[in-house]
């Protein structure tokens, strides 16, 4: 009995490295049967040795059934109105090939490659939203955002003075996905991050969608003293004081060197937990961007003649 065990475990191990070579996010060019060319996103998850999967387009996500990887070839129905369309994938590293049939059974053409790994952006923290309704109504809410990694959860206060909890929530690059239960369904959120704005759109349980956008709301003040870090672009270390002033999205202050030397800030922003401002040191401006997160700020420099640095701070 125990060559029995091992194959079964040889074929559990051997069915999830197959599985992974499969799950991913791919980029296909799809040549219908009809002539026209459909750009779309694969998108193909892995969970417990079982394979799930959608397909991302302009018109939202759609869902595939029977998904199957193997020996080198990825199966899937896409679920349309229409009826099912078989896809036939030939996977090659990161490259795909293979054919769609048609409800008619006429067949085109699909090609595509595996998009690079991309890291989640950082959702975490409050967001003030402004929602508009499929009849035009605006309405505002404030979403509350904790992250670890790709995974989100949180909930969401409404104008009505409901707060909900969110669920399936989760970051894939710049795109923020989650769900709001309201009772008689879920609301399906979809939307894509730029360092502390978001926009897109949402659909209600009967089928209409709306859109929203909105901004970080900044928790943490930057004011006070910093003790500063910074590499050059040799690698050296220079160490210096910053003194900073926050009002709302203003920032002043000054720097002051280990020798003693100071300088003023000028043209100070803070946008959520971003910020920049210049360093006026006589023969031009040190332009200086960075992030607040956890109590620590990290960012980047460059000097009047274009040399480029990064530096790190604590609070002192």
């Amino acid at each position: 009995m125990l060559w029995i065990r091992t194959f079964l475990v040889i074929s559990v191990l051997t069915a999830a490295c197959f599985g992974s070579d499969a799950a991913g996010r791919w980029k296909l060019s799809a040549n219908a049967p009809d002539g026209n060319t459909y750009n779309v996103t694969l998108i193909v998850k892995e969970e417990g040795g079982k394979l799930t999967g959608v397909m991302d387009s302009e018109r939202g996500q759609m869902p595939l059934a029977n998904v199957v990887y193997s020996n080198g070839e990825l199966r899937f129905d896409l679920m349309l109105d229409m009826g099912a369309i078989p896809f036939r994938l030939k996977i090659d590293g990161d490259k795909v090939t293979g054919t769609l049939t048609a409800p008619d059974g006429a067949t085109g053409s699909v090609t595509g490659q595996r998009e690079a790994s991309v890291a989640p952006a950082h959702v975490a923290g409050k967001w003030e939203i402004l929602a508009t309704d499929p009849d035009g109504t605006q309405r505002r809410a404030t979403l509350d955002l904790k992250q670890e990694g790709a995974a989100l959860s949180g909930s969401i206060a409404l104008d009505s003075g409901d707060t909900l909890p969110i669920s399936a929530a989760r970051a894939d690059g710049d795109t923020v996905r989650f769900k709001v239960s309201i009772g008689d369904g879920d609301v399906e959120v979809s939307g894509r991050v730029s360092g502390d704005t978001v926009s897109g759109e949402y659909r209600i349980p009967t089928g209409e969608t709306g859109k929203f956008a909105g901004k970080r709301v900044s928790t943490a003040s930057l004011s006070g003293k910093w003790n500063v870090i910074a590499r050059d672009a040799e690698g050296n270390q220079i160490r210096s004081t910053l003194d900073l002033n926050q009002e709302n999205e203003r920032l002043t202050g000054t720097i002051m060197t280990e020798s003693g030397d100071t300088a003023p800030l000028v043209d100070g922003k803070v946008q959520g937990q971003t910020f920049t401002f210049k360093i006026y040191v006589g023969d031009g401006n040190i332009e200086v961007k960075g992030r607040l997160e956890n109590g620590r700020v990290a960012g980047e420099y460059v000097t009047p003649n274009g040399s480029k640095g990064t530096y790190t701070a604590t609070k002192g």
